[in-house]
């Protein structure tokens, strides 16, 4: 994520924490790799202004 979005791993790490913090992400890990996915409610913020 530090890569493509041109920041650091720490900028990514303290976004990530703010955003499962406020319930709208979760991460699971896997060995070496954490995979961050959206929650419901983050879905539904992302997608509320799609609808025309």
């Amino acid at each position: 994520m530090a890569r493509r979005a041109g920041v650091t791993s720490a900028t990514v790490s303290e976004h990530v924490r703010i955003l499962r913090e406020a319930g709208l992400t979760a991460s699971v890990r896997d060995r070496n790799t954490v995979l961050h996915v959206p929650t419901p409610l983050g879905l539904s913020l992302l997608t509320a202004n799609r609808r025309t």
